[in-house]
């Protein structure tokens, strides 16, 4: 009985219009939703071309000899059925038609795809880090993450242009941490570039209620916590589309591994510390300056070369939602976007990513108070497709998990 049920589809090439047509074998008499039914009809979704119609027949085991107006009365309820499954994985509305004429059958239409990067960036998951500064002399502060930002006098304008004198707060949200990406559905990469990130900041400034700009002209410096392997990185400004963060390179920036004396910056600050005067000698260290010319979305990054690209499918089985798909780098500070296909609500791809990495697919979404997770170690380039199921898993085992093996 269970193989019967399980029948895939079958093809056929209907004289009258041309159309290739597939079957999907319902339980005897039953015309709602089931297991077995909605694994036929993402078959054939999954295997009709784009740009391409079918017709899709509903069928009942064992009703051949039934009366014709029985059969009319289950496929049309049949198909109110799979139509509302095809819409339920994202397929449009205009794209599954009902053919009521005769027997009703389904007239499924495959549009080309199109690729959108999964997920939506929500601060809320990151602290709000807040600092108060005097814009009239030179000023800093240090973050949680161990990066210094230092501001040169009289760098901050009114949105009229007004130059401020009077006290601001800083406020930065700091991604110093694999997990700080995952958790705020933050990617280092875009559509069409894999990079690598130093350090990734989004920067807001105030006077009292009021939103301030960097003074035109003007820059800052950002010492970076990070004194290895600083080849080719740069400064990169980010603009939010469709909910996600899309990166461009600041062509005429340089980044570069700079001695860093904290007591100095005291000093500067009137703020001198005895115990940094005492020994010279520590007080300096390396670290990797970035300047920044706008405040904002900013991160310092390298592109990664891709000689050969590969691409991967990830396919979640038994969701009917969007969830948030990326792939961690495991020898490289990177996280990549999975992008959603239009087409189909399940179906995601990593595309010209650099073959031979690897790292970890993650497939997550929030679920009440905690998450719907899946994920798989891969290795890019040998395998060219992976099927995921999400669990749910509560918010600290989400974490501990991510934890585990992005960082």
């Amino acid at each position: 009985m269970g193989s019967l049920l399980g029948v895939a589809v079958a093809t056929s090439c209907l004289a009258n219009n041309g159309l290739q047509s597939y079957k999907i074998i319902f339980p005897t008499g039953v015309t709602k939703l089931t297991q077995s039914v909605m694994k036929q009809a993402s078959d054939i979704y999954n295997k009709l071309p784009e740009r391409n119609f079918t017709r899709v027949k509903l069928m009942g085991k064992g009703e051949e000899n039934e009366a014709r107006f029985i059969k009319i009365q289950l496929a049309k309820k049949r198909a109110y059925s799979v139509r509302e499954f095809f819409i339920g994985i994202g397929c449009v509305g205009k794209h599954v038609k009902l053919d009521l004429g005769s027997i009703p059958t389904v007239i499924l239409f495959k549009p080309k795809a199109k690729y959108s990067i999964s997920g939506k960036i929500n601060l809320n998951k990151i602290e709000q880090q807040c600092f108060v500064i005097d814009p009239s002399k030179k000023d800093f502060f240090k973050t949680k993450g161990g990066n210094f930002f230092v501001f040169e006098a009289n760098s901050f304008v009114t949105e009229y242009g007004f130059s401020i004198s009077e006290k601001i707060v800083v406020c930065v949200w700091e991604f110093y941490k694999k997990k700080d990406m995952i958790v705020s559905q933050l990617s280092s990469g875009g559509e069409d570039q894999v990079l690598e990130t130093a350090s990734t900041f989004y920067i807001q400034a105030y006077k009292g209620d009021d939103e301030i700009q960097l003074k035109q002209g003007k820059s800052y410096k950002i010492y970076l916590n990070k004194n290895q392997d600083t080849k080719g990185f740069k400064a990169y400004y980010g603009e939010v589309k469709d909910g996600n963060v899309m990166w461009m390179q600041d062509k005429e920036s340089y980044v570069y591994i700079s001695m860093f004396d904290e007591g100095e910056l005291h000093k500067l600050a009137n703020e001198k510390k005895d115990s940094l005067e005492e020994d010279p000698e520590k007080r300096y260290e390396k670290k990797l300056l970035l300047n920044g010319k706008k405040i904002g979305w900013i991160n310092c990054d390298r592109i990664i070369n891709v000689d050969k690209p590969s691409d991967l499918d990830v396919i979640l089985d038994k969701v009917n939602q969007e969830f948030t798909v990326r792939l961690v780098l495991s020898r490289k500070n990177a996280i990549l976007p999975g992008l959603a296909n239009s087409n189909s609500i399940n179906h995601y791809k990593f595309s010209k990513v650099p073959s031979g990495e690897s790292g970890y697919v993650l497939a997550y979404k929030e679920s009440g108070d905690g998450y719907l997770l899946a994920y798989s170690q891969v290795t890019i380039g040998f395998i060219k497709a992976i099927n995921l199921q999400p669990e749910y898993k509560t918010k600290e085992e989400f974490e501990n998990l991510i934890d585990s093996f992005l960082n």
